[in-house]
């Protein structure tokens, strides 16, 4: 389940969650839950794992997972049952994927309070209808609003890359901002 290699100054080591679900998921009743996986991958050193969605990508998950991303980050945290001290343990980055466009961010950002972790979104970048680079954009353009406070579609009106993003990913435009087509000027 992880990559490992030996490790040289200024290396870091990714555990990835590849077939997780097969002993995470609360579906398989078989094993240990995501949470108790990442803390593992803490104390193993790892640099960063999948930490999943929180519920806003196509991964399991809820908002209530953010305890997960506590727990990796920071030098204490209370978990499920107890607190966790880390005693000054290098932290692990959470690392997103699974759905992710800049329409789905947001939510992913306020339910963490921050923006610190890394993401993944291929789909977020290669679905954007105007190619991936463009797609990279709108991802940046998601944050620089949440980072302002700005509402997304105010913000999309003078930045393209985001507006058509809007177009990309319609289905979560309109679950997410139902008005985005008439506010961007957009026929239906």
């Amino acid at each position: 389940m992880s990559t490992t290699e030996t490790k040289h100054p200024g290396e870091s080591t990714l555990i990835n969650r590849p077939a997780h679900g097969a002993v995470t998921s609360p579906h398989s009743k078989r094993g240990y839950t995501a949470f108790v996986h990442c803390k593992m991958a803490r104390l193993q050193g790892s640099s960063g794992i999948h930490t999943g969605t929180m519920g806003f990508g196509k991964m399991e998950g809820s908002s209530g997972d953010k305890i997960i991303a506590y727990m990796l980050e920071r030098d204490e945290a209370r978990g499920p049952y107890f607190n966790q001290p880390w005693w000054g343990m290098k932290a692990t980055t959470p690392m997103i994927s699974g759905g992710m466009n800049a329409l789905r961010l947001p939510g992913f950002f306020d339910n963490l309070g921050h923006a610190n972790f890394c993401q993944t979104s291929g789909g977020g970048a290669f679905g954007h209808l105007d190619g991936p680079t463009a797609g990279a954009k709108s991802l940046r353009q998601t944050y620089e609003a949440w980072a302002a406070g700005t509402d997304l579609v105010t913000y999309a009106k003078e930045h393209p890359e985001l507006a058509r993003a809007f177009e990309s990913f319609a289905h979560d435009s309109d679950a997410f901002y139902p008005e985005w087509r008439k506010q961007l000027g957009m026929k239906a």
